[in-house]
């Protein structure tokens, strides 16, 4: 890498006493200490190997103190690096813990402490790396057994938002809801109690990925609930802890906000008492995506290939591998925010959706009004969400409240730019986001704000200075005119001192500082050269300061008490900056809430500008998409396609339409080669469910959706060794994950289920799998499937065969995969086609070939032989009737005796011969 690693200035003497002292120092796993050095950051011990490697792509950049091959291993990072090694550290994948420490020599201490999630301390480095705020939300959970079920307490907590948010739950062994709820609320690290109730007996096949990022378990205290009320009641807004008191009552869900508060470590924060709310979690708000889901449809991670089939082939921007990656144009920081955290809650309501793609459907056709907020008024729009935290903890600069200024400036503009759009949209444009932001900026709030700002800040001096107006105090003004004064009276003393010394100032001698003592004087200075010239007079009437070899820096008595007393005086203006700068944050602090409620309409605003930008520039306009409620019986998407892989370089990509009818097609069994498109197909379909219920247009010429309350997927498992899991063991459970948690209103997408088995089992589960998904479930299923038995299926919600086309060159044997979704099952394999298209060798294909005809050689033997075997079988039954047939006793028989026997016979005849 080309980052240059700064040089540690320091003595060996001195390393050598850090060294000792650094040792003595506890060892705690996965905590790693930075030590401010003003020039640089230097890390010590192993954590620096691991730093070098990550951030230097070499363990060699970690040298050992003093030269010495065995002393302890540093390494040193430029500021400009600290942020990259803090989003490593406590973000992606975020494992340690950080502490920075201030001071010298043997005698430091720790100025920050940061772990995932926990990261106010860092947030000003973080934002720089840009991922404040992203995964900083933290969650304690508590299990246990209440009236024999499976019992799961949790609670969270959004600093941004001041939102405490928790919830007591029934689970399955899998914790499939809390692991929803986690990847929902963008948990990143999770503080786990000790089982409470009655325990199961046998090991629970818990998703251990859903607290992978936990701590613990930690000991019973930290979840004890004896001071919890007035923990509460320090903590929430005045008045509103009665009024949210059910959502405690739950001792699981009670015991985990207890465990939260000494976690996060609220009630230390003084600035954010009396400012909290607690809101029960509504688990039933949005639409569920677990992991397995989240994965198979490219959330936000990025995958190394989008669709998994040949569609998906060809060179990429690593952009188009997520829906994260597709769909932030966002202009400003917390716009990111929010589009991460709605991909992992897409809404269930259908009025709050509708709002969403109105507003998306304005700004799609109203090309003036988007570019207008995209490229002039959001864009530049500073993070306010990390300037808000800031100021609410009083650590804000002047920088900082300029930065909110700014933006406040521009609210007017916005305002001024929605109220302009005619559309039918324009009622809502005005009510959900001018409105708001008018009230916001009105003559009691922002406007306030500026006012303060335009008064107590001195604008003429940014941006190259950002200091507070001497007009705003009258101290202040005293001590700037003093010091005016005082720096004309030494450009005068200078002056007088060149025309003694026969030189020219500012030319021959200068007017420069000298640092001594923590001072900074005013003095002068001349080159050698000059010094000869001057000497005698020089060392007559002259203070020698400092020699050089740009020159010496000299003085008199008049100089330097004028110096002395300039320095006085920038000691006390100072002083005087550092109390009004701290007095204005106190009054901008003020502001808060406001602030808090225009980041979010910002954010807001930005995401469905980014929405209307994907749906109108993409290769294809999207559509927006009709919702319909989830008993809704039809599910169309016209023209579909996967929006990821169609924007990859070189795809033309083929859309396809998708019906699925409850009775008719509410089952799609999709059979094909592999590399034909199967699994594109079936994801593009969830991503256009998923798309829509986030608020975006989808990716078809027409789309008519129900909404869904979760979507299940089973796509591509592998091996996990860390969890000693097969490919076949990673199926089953996902697979088990969906049979017990998808609903009729469910959608679920499988693709080649049965696989690291034995055909017939496969087949066997998948078969089964599939008829529990009809019968026992009702969802709409897209099934893709190598199983082409499973064609065979019926089901009351409606059956339906599709297979993905291909074309074969009779003479060549060459096959072209056309990407094309049709109706019916596929009549044959392709495998050695597609082996053919890897480029085997020319013999193995040969072989396979050879393989393949003898083993289809071989079963139509079988089926002749099974067929002669039959009809002699069958023969031998007819013969055997006969024979029964003429000893029956009807002579000498009634009437009646007779029919009886014959009607006998005739019933065993017909199932000797049906058999």
């Amino acid at each position: 890498m080309s980052e240059q690693v700064p040089s540690l200035d320091v003595s060996g003497a001195e390393h050598d006493a850090f060294s000792s002292w650094f040792a003595s120092l506890p060892d705690t796993a996965n905590l790693v200490r930075l030590f401010d050095r003003k020039s640089c950051v230097s890390v010590h011990g192993p954590a620096a190997l691991v730093l070098a490697q990550q951030l230097y792509g070499s363990t060699s950049k970690a040298r050992p103190a003093g030269g010495d091959v065995e002393g302890l291993p540093f390494v040193t990072l430029s500021w400009a690096l600290l942020p990259s090694a803090l989003r490593f550290l406590l973000v992606d994948p975020g494992e340690h813990s950080v502490e920075l420490y201030e001071g010298s020599g043997t005698n430091w201490t720790v100025a920050k402490r940061g772990s995932p999630g926990l990261l106010r301390d860092f947030e000003g480095e973080l934002a720089r790396a840009g991922d404040a705020g992203e995964g900083s939300a933290l969650a304690a959970v508590t299990l246990g057994n209440l009236e024999g079920l499976r019992t799961v307490g949790i609670a969270s907590v959004d600093p941004a938002s001041h939102t405490l948010l928790a919830a007591e739950f029934a689970d399955d062994d899998r914790f499939c809801v809390l692991e929803s709820a986690l990847l929902q609320l963008g948990v990143r690290r999770v503080l786990r109690g000790p089982r409470r109730g009655r325990r199961r007996r046998g090991p629970a096949p818990g998703r251990a990925r859903a607290l992978r990022r936990g701590r613990g378990p930690a000991p019973a205290r930290a979840f004890a609930t004896k001071n919890l009320d007035l923990d509460l009641q320090r903590l929430l807004a005045p008045g509103t802890l009665e009024q949210q008191r059910h959502v405690v009552e739950g001792r699981h869900a009670s015991a985990a906000v207890a465990g939260l508060l000494g976690f996060a470590e609220l009630l230390a924060d003084a600035a954010g008492h009396g400012r909290y709310a607690l809101r029960p979690l509504d688990l039933g708000r949005f639409m569920r995506l677990d992991a397995a889901a989240q994965r198979a449809l490219s959330v936000t991670r990025e995958r190394a290939g989008a669709g998994g089939s040949s569609a998906a082939a060809g060179p990429a921007s690593a952009a188009s591998f997520s829906l994260f990656g597709l769909l932030d144009r966002c202009r400003t920081a917390m716009g990111k925010r929010l589009l991460r955290r709605w991909l992992k809650q897409p809404l269930l309501d259908l009025e709050e959706l509708r709002g969403r793609h109105d507003v998306v459907e304005a700004l799609v056709h109203d090309i003036e009004l988007r570019q207008a907020l995209r490229d002039l008024h959001l864009r530049g729009v500073p993070d306010l969400e990390v300037l808000g935290r800031k100021l609410e903890r009083q650590r804000a600069t002047l920088s900082d409240l300029c930065q909110m200024y700014r933006a406040s400036s521009r609210l007017p503009l916005i305002c001024q730019a929605l109220r302009a759009h005619e559309g039918p949209h324009a009622e809502l444009l005005v009510n959900r986001f001018a409105t708001e932001l008018e009230r916001a900026h009105d003559s009691e709030h922002l406007a306030r704000f500026e006012a303060l700002l335009e008064t107590a800040v001195d604008l003429d001096r940014i941006p190259d200075e950002y200091l507070i107006a001497p007009g705003y105090d009258a101290g202040l003004q005293e001590v700037e005119s003093e010091k005016v004064e005082l720096e004309a009276r030494i450009k005068q003393l200078a002056e007088e001192a060149a025309a003694d010394l026969g030189l020219i100032l500012d030319k021959s001698i200068k007017l420069e500082w000298h640092k001594f003592s923590n001072q900074r004087l005013r003095c002068l200075r001349i080159t050698a050269k000059e010094e000869k010239l001057v000497r005698k007079k020089l060392q007559a009437k002259y203070l020698e300061l400092e020699t050089r070899k740009d020159g010496i820096k000299f003085t008199n008595k008049p100089l330097k008490a004028a110096a002395e007393r300039l320095q006085a005086l920038s000691c006390e203006y100072d002083s005087r900056q550092a109390a009004l700068v701290a007095q204005v944050v106190s009054v901008a602090a003020t502001f808060c809430p406001v602030w808090e409620g225009v980041r979010g309409v910002l954010a807001e605003l930005d995401v469905l500008a980014s929405f209307a930008d994907v749906a109108a520039s993409a290769p294809s306009p999207y559509v927006r998409p009709v919702m319909l409620p989830r008993d809704g019986a039809e599910l169309v998407l016209e023209a579909c396609r996967h929006p990821c892989v169609e924007l990859q370089e070189g795809v033309d990509f083929v859309p396809n339409d998708c019906r699925m009818v409850r009775g008719e097609s509410w089952f799609q069994l999709i059979t094909g080669p592999n590399m034909g498109g199967k699994s594109t197909f079936i994801r593009q379909v969830g991503i256009a469910v998923l798309l829509a219920q986030v608020g975006s247009w989808v990716p078809c010429a027409r789309a008519v959706i129900p909404a869904r309350d979760a979507i299940f997927a089973r796509v591509g498992a592998g091996d996990s060794q860390a969890r000693g899991v097969s490919t076949f063991m990673a199926e089953m459970l996902e697979s088990a994950a969906i049979l017990k948690g998808a609903s009729a209103a469910s959608l679920v997408i499988v693709d080649e289920l049965g696989r690291g088995t034995s055909t017939w089992d496969g087949m066997a589960l998948a078969w089964a799998i599939s008829e529990h998904l009809m019968d026992a479930v009702g969802c709409p299923t897209l099934f893709a499937t190598h199983f082409h038995e499973l064609t065979a299926l019926r089901g009351g919600v409606g059956v339906k065969n599709l297979h993905v086309n291909a074309a074969i060159d009779p003479a060549s044997g060459a096959v072209t995969m056309l990407h094309q979704v049709k109706e019916g099952s596929s009549d044959k394999s392709f495998g050695i086609h597609v082996a053919e298209y890897a480029r085997f060798p020319a013999s193995v294909v040969e072989k396979a070939k050879s393989n393949a005809a003898a083993a289809a050689a071989a079963r139509i033997g079988a089926d002749e032989r099974d067929g002669k075997r039959q009809r002699v079988e069958q023969d031998a039954a007819i013969e055997s009737a006969l024979l029964e047939f003429t000893n029956l006793p009807l002579s000498g028989s009634d009437a009646q005796e007779a029919a009886d026997a014959l009607a006998s016979w005739r019933a065993r005849a017909q199932s000797l011969l049906a058999a």
